[in-house]
């Protein structure tokens, strides 16, 4: 009978192991998820990072990672792009960047706006990410994407110009 209980007490050691140990992966994967300079959740064909003395800095897309990098260009160390249609990571400034189409992915997880009273009116004053900046490897790859969600196409020195204008 000890035996028995032994075991039991052995898999009920054994499974609370197991759910600490997942749960410890789901916090740091949410974690990561999650823009460094705005505080939303990073889209995969959206997320860009630098590369900065002292730490590596993950932002959700090239606009809020260049809001960022125009405010501390003494830190900057390596700027890097997610080429939206592969997913891969690409030098940032080799990039191609569509500003302003169809699809806003950093607002894709968050509630519509909800217009009441009288008048029904509501408006978003300022955005970080908008309007949205989506890179690609190639100059081709970003006007396919243009052709299909609005927008126009830029090269990375573009973009930088463009986030310091608004």
């Amino acid at each position: 009978m000890k035996i028995k209980e032994g075991w039991i007490v052995a898999a009920a050691l054994a499974a609370i192991a197991v759910v600490s140990i997942l749960a410890y992966r789901h916090v740091q994967t949410t974690s990561a998820r999650v823009c460094m300079v705005c505080e939303r959740e990073t889209h995969p064909a959206t997320t860009f990072h630098l590369t900065t003395e002292e730490e590596t800095i993950h932002a959700c897309c090239p606009r809020c990672e260049l809001h960022y990098a125009l405010q501390h260009p003494d830190s900057l160390n390596q700027a890097v792009a997610t080429d939206a249609n592969t997913l891969e990571e690409i030098a940032a400034e080799s990039a191609y960047y569509v500003e302003g189409g169809d699809v806003e992915y950093c607002t894709l997880h968050q509630s519509p706006v909800v217009r009441t009273g009288q008048p029904a009116a509501a408006m978003r004053s300022f955005d970080r990410c908008l309007p949205n900046l989506v890179a690609f490897r190639t100059q081709a790859d970003a006007q396919a994407y243009q052709a299909s969600h609005g927008g126009g196409v830029l090269t990375y020195d573009g973009a930088r110009e463009s986030v310091r204008e608004r």
